[in-house]
């Protein structure tokens, strides 16, 4: 921790560790992700999530400090949730620990858990440490993935097929269909297209082959970020009585917004291309010129990768 106050504070952030984490009394310690400070509460449906951590230190506690204490704080921006909760010192006075309950009502896509340190100095208490931060995930499209993993659920099925989707069915030489109205989105890959499935699926292409596995899996790609972005897109509102314009509530189509804004030439965020789409319907010009880029970033994005086919060769049966 880079001392950023005028009285004594610790040099290192404090480390954090969780060591039980329970989904409604049942045991959820294998969605502990330890090399991502990350609690993966998107696989399971749950209505109050029961965490259990400590933090300690090897630094002495600075001088000129005393009664020191600490806390939790669940904070998720999307609810606008702010919750603390006190810990207790740990028996042996090494650190501090406290078992914490979460409504899952009160959460969407993520939230951060922090501790804060805090200790008397002179005439008040100060924040003198904090601990690593930890990341509580309870929507799929905010969750952990595998490097390369379709952010969305999938699925194989064919077009022509009484099955299949009424979009699907009204498209049958089509590659893909993705339903938006469910959460997360469902992706339909056509089983249908003679050769499709077998191309995509084919680890070891070779040449011309892999070529055109590339030109397909691209294809698929950019038909995904396209279908998700314009989601997203519809769901921008200008902001009330000056506030800032509002975005997507869904961790996934925040997420493409932000892969977009990042591609467009005078964006950097998610935050400044929802500004700039509320502006658009008035204004048809600067919205021709704005999907023209959109696209080329599309194009960016979705280009012929390795990465594209490994995500298109992914898919797994809902």
């Amino acid at each position: 921790m880079t001392p950023r106050f005028a009285w004594p504070t610790y040099k290192e952030q404090w480390d954090c560790q969780v060591s039980s984490f329970v989904l409604d009394g049942q045991n959820a310690s294998e969605y502990i992700d330890t090399d991502y400070l990350r609690l993966n509460g998107a696989e399971r449906t749950w209505g109050t999530a029961e965490i259990t951590l400590s933090v300690s230190t090897n630094e002495g506690i600075p001088s000129g400090l005393t009664d020191q204490s600490a806390h939790v704080l669940i904070a998720c921006s999307t609810t606008q949730l702010r919750r603390s909760y006190p810990m207790i010192q740990m028996s042996d006075g090494e650190g501090f620990e406290a078992m914490v309950s979460v409504p899952r009502t009160a959460l969407t896509q993520k939230a951060t858990i922090s501790v804060e340190i805090v200790a008397q100095f002179e005439d008040r208490r100060r924040v003198v440490g904090t601990a690593v931060d930890w990341t509580l995930t309870v929507d799929i499209g905010e969750a952990p993935r595998r490097a390369g993993s379709l952010p969305l659920r999938s699925t194989w099925i064919d077009f022509g097929g009484s099955d299949a989707p009424a979009e699907a069915r009204r498209n049958p030489t089509g590659y893909c269909y993705i339903d938006i109205t469910k959460s997360p989105p469902l992706l339909y890959l056509n089983s249908g297209v003679d050769g499709f499935q077998s191309l995509i699926m084919a680890d070891n292409a070779k040449t011309e082959r892999r070529r055109h596995r590339d030109l397909l899996g691209a294809t698929v790609a950019r038909q995904i970020a396209n279908t998700l972005f314009r989601a997203a897109f519809d769901e921008v509102a200008p902001g009330e009585f000056g506030a800032p314009a509002v975005g997507p509530t869904s961790g996934l189509l925040n997420n493409i917004s932000e892969a977009v804004a990042t591609e467009l030439p005078d964006t950097e965020s998610a935050d400044q291309l929802y500004e700039k789409i509320a502006t658009l319907s008035s204004n048809p010009t600067a919205a021709a010129a704005f999907w023209a880029e959109v696209d080329l970033a599309l194009d960016r994005l979705t280009g012929l990768s390795d990465t594209i086919v490994r995500i298109c060769a992914e898919v797994k049966h809902v």
